[in-house]
């Protein structure tokens, strides 16, 4: 029986899963591999597919009809993408982005609800589709009452959570992809990490920006 603690990672739907059920999961699609910045899913698109991350982060953003974007989230390894789409038989109602080179495996939606009931995984996808809900409620919670620093902060460390836990803190999002993912000007964003460099917080040169004080980082993250 799948372990169902009280409130899982939200990127971690492998968290609710035996290693057997994750590896039956794996196993039933199709494997792929992505470099950084390549679209793998479209906003609108009624593809009946459902993506496992085996390796690397990608980022979730919402485009309005005039072309501004809001950022859903930042997922990782042990993720699914795609799964609302195939809860409600829906189209997508997100566009999803490499932020490196990702690994998946890929299950067309009939593959994917066959293997939640042969394994009676009902309630643990539906666990993990409320918590992605509430993280949402989080980040707009976030962009009515935190300042540009904090919100900075956050995004990084939730980027850096993303990660296998050895991983170096790297950060592989441009100035102007963190600046459109807060909702902030490119120069808030200039200004923050000149901060923050000078504190020897972040390095930014060679790319991607590596964290080097996560300690501090999560002190202006610290929302109390």
């Amino acid at each position: 029986m799948a372990p169902t603690p009280a409130h899982p990672p939200t990127r971690g739907f492998q968290t609710l899963l035996t290693p057997a059920q994750w590896q039956d999961l794996i196993g039933s699609g199709r494997p792929d591999e992505f470099r950084g910045r390549t679209p793998l899913l479209h906003q609108g698109d009624s593809r009946p597919v459902v993506y496992v991350v085996k390796r690397g982060r990608v980022r979730v953003t919402h485009s309005e009809p005039d072309g501004n974007q809001a950022l859903i989230a930042i997922r990782g390894p042990g993720d699914l993408l795609g799964e609302y789409a195939h809860h409600d038989q829906g189209a997508h109602m997100a566009s999803v982005w490499t932020l490196e080179d990702c690994d998946v495996s890929i299950i067309g939606s009939d593959a994917f609800g066959a293997l939640i009931r042969r394994h009676r995984l009902d309630s643990a996808l539906q666990r993990y589709l409320l918590g992605k809900i509430r993280q949402g409620g989080q980040r707009i919670w976030r962009a009515s009452n935190l300042q540009a620093e904090q919100r900075m902060a956050l995004l990084f460390l939730e980027v850096v959570g993303a990660a296998p836990a050895d991983a170096e803190p790297t950060v592989p999002m441009t100035q102007a992809e963190i600046a459109t993912s807060l909702g902030v000007a490119l120069s808030s964003v200039t200004s923050v990490l000149a901060l923050w460099k000078a504190r020897g917080t972040v390095r930014t040169v060679p790319a991607p920006l590596r964290v080097l004080d996560l300690a501090t980082l999560a002190r202006h993250a610290n929302t109390r």
